[in-house]
């Protein structure tokens, strides 16, 4: 491996945490667009959550649920994306190149899911305010104007593909181990919202009793919610 193809994927990370923070902007220094923006993300959690009802019934599966469709969602994450840019420059050193090559290829399809959520959010605005409550017709004609069900089962593809790649970490013990030797240090130097991120994802897929199964699961799910936002009649999601 060159040091020029990791020069690539580090820059490739950088460009894309950084754009997850510019994205992040729009609403974080504005209390009413921010309150605004965590009611949407709030909403839709709520929207998201109970159509993986069956699966939650799964052992280990429902802290890896909810932990997959909350970063969707987008709930608490600009916290954690500060962290990562902050945290560059010791992640882009220290990580492997095909783990960085991941964690690039992770912040992209991060900074497109908000993206994508913010467009959703904007188009549900009516005179700088949401609807109360939000209504699955209204947040159905959001989706498709900020975005296409090609787009999205795209998106749903690269995430279950990111997944089945970091399947491999969660067998290495060390991993755990080192996780918790850096929480001490990670918290005193300000990186808590990274070093929980990292813990949660980390100790919840490793109770997942077959990950290759799970993720062919969320995979085949969130692509049928997708079909239902995309393409059902209008009409039926007012009733």
């Amino acid at each position: 491996m060159s040091s020029l193809k990791k020069k690539a994927a580090a820059k490739q990370y950088r460009q894309q945490i950084r754009r997850c923070n510019e994205l992040h902007v729009e609403y974080m220094h504005d209390e009413r667009l921010r309150q605004s923006y965590e009611y949407f993300t709030g909403w839709q959690l709520d929207y998201l959550l109970p159509l993986f009802g069956d699966l939650h019934a799964r052992t280990g599966y429902a802290e890896a649920i909810n932990f997959i469709i909350s970063d969707l969602a987008g709930i608490g994450i600009s916290n954690r994306d500060h962290d990562l840019e902050r945290a560059a420059p010791a992640i882009t050193t220290m990580l492997p190149f095909r783990a960085l090559v991941t964690v690039a290829a992770t912040a992209e399809v991060n900074a497109r899911v908000l993206e994508i959520n913010l467009a959703i959010w904007r188009c549900l605005i009516v005179d700088k305010d949401l609807p109360a409550p939000i209504t699955e017709h209204e947040y159905c004609v959001a989706c498709r104007d900020a975005s296409s069900l090609d787009e999205c089962v795209s998106l749903v593809h690269k995430i279950t593909e990111l997944g089945r790649t970091l399947e491999s970490l969660i067998e290495m013990p060390m991993i755990g181990i080192t996780l918790r030797a850096m929480r001490a240090p990670a918290h005193a130097a300000g990186f808590g919202a990274l070093q929980e991120f990292l813990e949660q994802g980390f100790f919840t897929f490793r109770e997942i009793p077959d990950v290759d199964h799970f993720l062919s699961e969320i995979e085949v799910r969130m692509i049928e919610i997708f079909e239902r936002i995309y393409t059902a009649p209008l009409e039926e999601l007012r009733r």
